[in-house]
């Protein structure tokens, strides 16, 4: 087809890479809805429960374990956004390279970007998940 008439409507460039990108800006602003949303209680310091004269060391150690969950719970949360925002770095790069790209070539290298965001939002996807479920 590379004689045929140049004037022809376009089609699309490249569908799956497209598709892979959507998915990735759907991943990068759900994560932030669900950082945005939490709405949870923060677990009360060991020292206000102590100061109320209510600490024994059952109480004591399901604080504790509350406090480990909540910070587990605040690494989860920053790794979540850091790495969104990485997805968001890697698909900006992924579209300037694209707008490089003329209709007939497709680089190898833009293939192993598209791979390797598809890979980053899957593990935010994940991570999220995670999130979500404890």
């Amino acid at each position: 087809m590379h004689g045929v008439n140049s004037k022809s409507p376009k089609t699309p460039l490249f569908s799956p890479l497209l598709f892979r990108l959507a998915c990735a800006g759907l991943v990068f602003g759900a994560t932030f809805a669900c950082i945005a949303q939490d709405g949870r209680p923060v677990a009360p310091s060991s020292s206000m429960a102590t100061a109320q004269g209510t600490d024994s060391k059952p109480q004591k150690a399901k604080a504790d374990r509350q406090q480990s969950q909540v910070a587990g719970e605040n690494e989860r949360k920053k790794q979540i956004a850091d790495e969104s925002t990485e997805l968001l770095t890697m698909a900006l790069a992924l579209k300037a390279e694209v707008d490089k790209t003329t209709k007939d070539t497709l680089s190898l290298n833009v293939i192993k970007k598209a791979d390797q965001i598809e890979k980053l939002a899957k593990s935010v996807k994940e991570k999220m998940k995670q999130s979500s479920g404890s």
